[in-house]
């Protein structure tokens, strides 16, 4: 079921932003601060997120976020977000102020409890995150925001964090980019990428349970935004994983100013042998969802980072860091 929402979600998501008009605005903001928990003993923790935000209209935007909650005791807590806002502007045109709510998927690390053989657990869980923000326009296309944010579950802890940052403008290029056109070639639509990096356990301990990673990846843009890709991972030897396997994934990944880098974010399966799981060495299913950067480097070469979180029900789940130089063809 779980699983199902989220998928549902990030093609909502997708379809909205794909028929947007390709001037509308788009930023991507980077932000940091503190958090407390809504717990009898008001643990606080710092707190920092990165957010994408498309402009719908003069007064309406939405927003995909990746967010991390920090250490508060026993809870060590990230999630993304989609969210929908209504802004305006005041005092100044360009002082803005916005307030939005959506959905927010949440993975924490936490304390084991019942039947688990380990001394954590990996929870998965829905609750809402309520935002409101103050952006100042500054200079170019920079941007200063703070940012108020309060997160809702049901089974997990309650957050109110406090967080301020810095944004920038970027223009998403439009279909001309992929096409072509008699000023411009298309872009080249084919990736081969070569990978290396990190896995990180999201255990209590995880800063000792970690490994180097390292995948080969195929990438197919279908349109301007809309891309696919077909990849081996290997996940390294971890204190608590042996992981690989083939990993597939669809993906909204626009690009911008003439195609020179892209943001994406990626959805799907990982099919993979788990050496280290308990009782179990066959193959099996595991939800991932990535979040990518690219930068282009001449015609034909790309510089990529990738971080993936792989969602396991045996409370393996892991951060996956690469970096990687590809060929587009």
């Amino acid at each position: 079921m779980t699983a199902r929402l989220g998928a549902a979600l990030a093609l909502l998501a997708a379809g909205c932003a794909a028929i947007l008009p390709d001037a509308a605005a788009q930023e991507i903001y980077g932000l940091a601060g503190a958090l407390q928990a809504d717990t009898a003993e008001r643990e606080r923790a710092s707190a920092w997120l990165i957010s994408y935000h498309q402009a719908l209209g003069e007064h309406l935007a939405a927003s995909f976020t990746y967010q991390n909650e920090g250490h508060v005791p026993n809870h060590h807590r990230d999630g993304q977000s989609l969210q929908l806002w209504a802004k305006t502007t005041a005092f100044s045109p360009r002082l803005s102020f916005a307030a939005g709510a959506g959905p927010y998927r949440y993975y924490d690390t936490t304390v084991a409890t019942g039947e688990s053989t380990s001394d954590y657990s990996n929870a998965h869980g829905y609750g809402v995150l309520y935002s409101a923000t103050a952006t100042w326009s500054g200079a170019g296309r920079w941007l200063y925001q703070v940012r108020l944010d309060h997160v809702e579950t049901k089974k997990s802890i309650d957050t109110t964090e406090l967080v301020f940052g810095v944004g920038y403008k970027l223009d998403k290029d439009d279909e001309s980019v992929y096409r072509g056109s008699e000023a411009r070639p298309a872009a080249k639509r084919d990736e081969l990428t070569l990978f290396a990096g990190a896995t990180i356990v999201n255990s209590l301990g995880s800063e000792n349970d970690n490994s180097v990673a390292a995948s080969i990846e195929y990438r197919h843009a279908f349109g301007p935004a809309f891309r696919g890709s077909i990849a081996w991972l290997h996940e390294g030897n971890a204190n608590l994983v042996g992981r690989y396997g083939i990993v597939t994934q669809g993906w909204y990944e626009p690009s911008f100013f003439g195609d020179r880098f892209t943001l994406g974010a990626g959805l799907g399966v990982y099919v993979a042998v788990d050496e280290e799981r308990e009782g179990d060495h066959d193959a099996f299913a595991a939800g991932i969802l990535t979040m990518t950067a690219s930068y282009r480097i001449g015609r034909d070469w790309t510089g990529r980072f990738s971080w993936s979180r792989v969602l396991s029900n045996y409370d393996r789940d892991t951060d996956v860091l690469l970096f990687g130089v590809g060929y587009r063809f």
